[in-house]
């Protein structure tokens, strides 16, 4: 396999890991609200699942990424790969300066009052919203990557 082509493939496959996680951890958590005495675990499983799967797969895409752009010479300034980096750098920080504290607020606010804790569902419907931002802006970055529009 040439090697732009295993660039490619290790790009795609990044991205897909870091989307097909991302989506997961909603339904996990979900399905766990159903049966509350198994939600701190499942989102603290949630959590470890990010940093050492979707996390390390997200950075990994932007790495390929980086390096297919150079290797097969689009320009940066290029409509669909500006909106893009722009999403992604959107995804990244929020993920870093609002989603990672609001999970580890919310977890702590479930195990000292549990479900019914004003504070926890205070928290765990900003965290379910900004998970829905999340995929919908990783969808958007798939659909600019795809579809290439001028």
């Amino acid at each position: 396999m040439p090697p732009r082509d295993a660039l490619l493939v290790a790009h795609v496959l990044a991205a897909s890991i870091t989307i097909g996680a991302t989506v997961s951890y909603a339904v996990w958590i979900a399905l766990a609200e159903r049966d509350p005495q198994h939600l701190a675990f499942t989102i603290r499983a949630v959590r470890t699942s990010d940093r050492i799967v979707a996390i390390p797969a997200f950075l990994l895409t932007l790495v390929t990424g980086a390096m297919l752009v150079t290797t097969i010479g689009v320009p940066w300034a290029t409509p669909w790969l500006a909106w893009s980096l722009a999403l992604y750098v959107a995804v990244l920080a929020v993920g870093i300066g609002v989603f990672g504290p609001v999970v580890r607020r919310e977890l702590a606010a479930l195990e000292r009052g549990g479900v019914r804790d004003a504070e926890y569902r205070r928290l765990r419907s900003r965290a379910r919203g900004l998970s829905i931002g999340t995929i919908l802006a990783l969808a958007a970055i798939l659909v600019l990557m795809v579809a290439r529009p001028a």
